[in-house]
This record gives C-alpha cells, structure tokens and sequence, in this order.
C-alpha cells in the first residue's frame, strides 16, 4: 500500500510528465512518437520470435537479429548490458551445450499464461546463468543472473505490451528514490514485487487522471522524472549529468548516468581532461603527462600495453593488445586543447601501420585497429578513415575523446566489463565516440 505522502510525490511526477510529454532514449535523443514507433517494431520483433520459436532460424540468428533492430531502432534500451550484452554472454558461454540453451530460450521468452508461470521462466533461466556465473573465472565474461528480468520481460513485453512491463534498472532507481522498493534476493522476487508495484501505481494515476494508464505511460512518466536534474526528492543515488552540444539543432541534451563518475576513478586518471586542456604546460611536457595518463587507463582496462611514445622514432604512442581476443590497436594520444585536426599525421600514420602491423601478425594477432584519443576532434576524418580501413589491414579507426575512455573505465570498474566487451563497444560505435555513446551502450536500462 503506498502512503498518501508517496501518493502525492506520484501524482506530481505524473504531472510533470503531462506538462513535459517527452520521452529521451538511453543516449537523450528525444523521441517524440515512441509508442507509434514501438507498436510498429513489435510487428517486426514478432516475426524474429516466431522464427526461432519453430526452428527457422537458429539461436545464432535470432540474436544477430534482434541486435541488428535494436541498433537501428533504440526503443527500449535492448543493446544495453542487461540486454544484448547478456545475450552474447549467454550463447558464448554455452557452445558446447547449444542446443540446450537454445531450448531453453525458447521456452523462457515465450509469453507467460500468468503471473505464476512468469516467475517459474524467471527462475529457470536464472538458475541457468547463476551456474555459468558461479563456475566462470572471470565474472566479467559471464552472464549475470541480476539481468534475467529485464532481458525476460523485454521480450513477453514485445508478445503482449499491456501486460508485461519491463524490469528497468532506471525504474528501480526511482522507486529506491521515493522509499518504495525493497531489495530483493531474487529475480523472482524482484519481478513480482515491480509487477505488483507497477500495477498499484497504474491503479493510483489511473484513479488520478481519470486516463486509462497503460505500462508505456507509467515508464515513461518514470523516465522523465529520472531525467529531470531540478526534481526535488530525497535522492540516495548520485546522478552524474554530462552536457553535449547538437550542432544540427544548436540545443543542448542532458544524458544521465546511474552513478557519479569520479566515484569509479583513481583521481590520478579522472585528470585526464584537465590535463588536455592544460595551456600552462609546455606542448612537449603536456603531450607527455598525457600519453602516459592514457596508456594507464589502457592498462586499467585489463589491455597489454607497450608504450613507444615520443622519442622513439617513427612510432604511434603505444599499442595495446588483447590476445584473447587475438585484436591489437595502434594507438595515438592528442592533447589538443582546442580539437585534433589531421593535418600532417595522414603520413605518419600510415608510416605506423606499415611498419608495425607486419610484426604484429608474425606474434600471430588477426584483427588491427588505430585509436587516437583526444579531448575532441574537430572533424570525424571520413575521408582519411576509408582510405586507411580499405588500403591497409587496420579494418577499425577509432576517434574516442578523452572523456569517453573515462567512461569506459568508470563501466569497467563498475559493471565488472570484460576487455572483450570493450573492444565490441568500441567497434560498434561510430566517430567520433564521445561519453553519450558509451553511456548509451553500457548504462544499465
């Protein structure tokens, strides 16, 4: 039962999402029809389940599938680390028993008949991962159990929208705000406790607006409220708020993240900005500090780091590997405190890869990517990028600000993120890779 004083602080939330009527995905990009626009990739989803329910397509498929649509269609936070990150870790860890994974996915995120059978889904498919995550060296490379719900719900909400509502970390973290979750030990425990939850609530607005109050609406007035930096609330979690200029709309977007920066960082690296936009320091005393202070975080991010740096010829400033992965990149740190532009590197680089991948495919490495980090760029070098990505074995050339690397790191440390996971993160996003790409990839939903 929820107290009057509750009551009132949900009536008010739900006001300022009546007045605001606006809805942001996990990178703050607004999206004005959402429902429309989710009611009409439902149609397409649907198709990928039923496909994989009757064995058209294999597991591998489905999930290529799904990470496929979600990236072009980011409606529900799916690529985020409780989703498609989950998902990968799932099929990555059950090669040698496919073929019972697959099974059990397609009973799990088959629609529950009820509220009974939902949790007994939950329970298998936790239990499933509990004891992938349990056994697994490095807990990083596994599937964490703590993401079954939402990766469950997600796909019973896609069946049927009005009656499953998804488990949102970002859900959990305002009902925390208003004293209104109690921590559970479970997923099964958690999901009954949000659905009922959900339910009470939808009952209290419906009450409140004399509307209808389907899950979408009660989410997304949840949503605006977590977005909002002026909300007055006892607010236990800190909020960290990174500003980032839309030229093409010349307004500003606010994407939030579940924790506070700096609570991850060393202060030793969370200076890494600072340092870039030093003017005090002599070009060749802060170019150095700061090629240090990368490559540092590289070696915190679990890389092989082998600093070249100035000095020693004819070199990029380091090259950071991952043998598990059998992937290296070259990699340039640029402290420029007014954006990195090209201009006489184009040679340089080139000069690098041709001398350096050679030895590296003789240490027997496959996959080759140049990274250069900076504050900013002041252009995302398209031109220069195919070029090198279609004349030399480099297939990946990364732009990634200072700020950004930060991010990883912050993830890293928090989410326990395997290196692998990083590099997949980092390929899989376009140029330049600021802190609102990393923050919609890897923030919890």
């Amino acid at each position: 039962m929820i107290s009057k004083q509750k009551t009132q602080y949900i009536q008010k939330i739900w006001d300022n999402y009546v007045a605001n009527q606006k809805v942001h995905d996990t990178k703050g990009n607004e999206l004005p029809n959402i429902d429309e626009e989710r009611l009409a990739a439902i149609v397409e989803l649907k198709k990928f389940i039923n496909d994989f329910q009757s064995d058209k397509i294999n597991i591998y498929q489905f999930k290529t599938n799904v990470d496929s649509f979600n990236k072009r269609n980011n409606l529900w936070g799916f690529t985020a680390t409780k989703g498609q990150m989950f998902f990968n870790q799932l099929v990555k860890n059950s090669e040698s028993n496919i073929k019972d994974l697959t099974k059990l996915i397609q009973e799990t995120i088959a629609e529950p008949k009820n509220l009974e059978e939902s949790f007994t889904k939950i329970a298998a498919l936790e239990k499933y991962s509990q004891n992938i995550y349990s056994k697994a060296k490095d807990k990083r490379r596994a599937p964490n159990p703590g993401s079954v719900s939402y990766f469950l719900s997600y796909f019973w909400q896609v069946q049927d929208y009005e009656k499953w509502p998804i488990l949102y970390t970002s859900l959990i973290n305002s009902y925390r705000e208003l004293e209104l979750w109690n921590e559970t030990e479970s997923q099964v425990e958690a999901y009954k406790y949000f659905y009922l939850l959900n339910e009470e609530i939808k009952k209290l607005l419906g009450s409140y607006s004399g509307k209808d109050i389907n899950n979408w609406s009660a989410e997304h007035a949840f949503w605006n409220f977590k977005g909002n930096p002026n909300k007055q609330s006892p607010a236990k979690l800190k909020k960290e708020e990174v500003e980032i200029l839309e030229v093409e709309e010349e307004k500003t977007i606010t994407v939030s993240t579940s924790f506070e920066l700096t609570d991850y960082l060393i202060p030793k690296v969370a200076k890494l900005i600072e340092l870039g936009n030093d003017k005090e320091k002599s070009s060749s005393s802060k170019g150095s500090a700061y090629e240090k202070l990368v490559c540092e975080i590289f070696k915190q991010l679990d890389f092989e780091v082998n600093i070249l740096g100035q000095g020693s010829g004819r070199n990029p400033d380091a090259i950071i590997k991952h043998s598990d992965d059998d992937t290296a990149f070259l990699m340039d740190a640029k402290a420029y405190s007014n954006g990195y532009a090209l201009g006489l590197d184009d040679r340089a680089i080139k000069e690098y890869i041709d001398k350096i991948i050679p030895s590296l495919q003789k240490e027997r490495y496959k996959k080759f990517g140049f990274i250069i980090v900076s504050n900013s760029f002041k252009s995302n070098l398209d031109s220069f990028i195919n070029e090198i990505t279609w004349n030399t074995d480099v297939r990946r050339f990364i732009l990634l600000t200072s700020e950004a690397l930060l991010y990883l790191l912050a993830y890293k440390t928090k989410n326990r993120i395997s290196t692998s996971s990083i590099i997949e993160t980092l390929i899989s996003l376009g140029n330049p890779i600021e802190a609102k790409d990393i923050i919609g990839k890897l923030d919890d939903v």
